[in-house]
């Protein structure tokens, strides 16, 4: 009888503790999450669909191109190298100025000589006043 009514007990037991625990079910929702509005961005992807692209002609570019020209052909190195021995002749003929001295061509003027030291002489003195 001890046996007996520990069975009973125990599938009595088992019934309450099943009732007591909630029943955990899968379920599958058949519709999709509810998308969010975003002004911003539908007034951009309705702008982006209505834009067209201007017609280009064939003129459109006079004006912002340069013309292409054949460029000219170098001269050869013999002209640049007599040019340049010419103007070495030149610079070797010139007369040799030198600061002081009176020049061969105008014997008759004296060199001045400049004092460009003439701060440093009043350096000390107070100045007047012309009030």
């Amino acid at each position: 009888m001890l046996a007996q009514s520990l069975r009973v007990s125990r599938s009595s037991l088992t019934r309450c503790l099943a009732r007591q625990q909630p029943i955990l079910t899968r379920t599958f929702i058949a519709s999709t999450a509810v998308r969010q509005v975003d002004l911003v961005q539908d007034i951009y992807l309705r702008e982006l669909r209505a834009y067209k692209l201007p017609v280009s002609k064939a003129s459109d570019s006079e004006g912002q191109v340069k013309k292409w020209a054949v460029p000219i052909a170098p001269g050869s190195p013999e002209q640049v190298e007599t040019s340049l021995a010419e103007e070495l002749q030149a610079y070797e003929a010139q007369e040799v100025e030198v600061e002081g001295q009176a020049s061969a061509g105008e014997p008759d003027q004296a060199a001045v000589e400049e004092d460009w030291f003439e701060e440093e002489a009043t350096f000390g003195e107070p100045e007047t006043a012309a009030h």
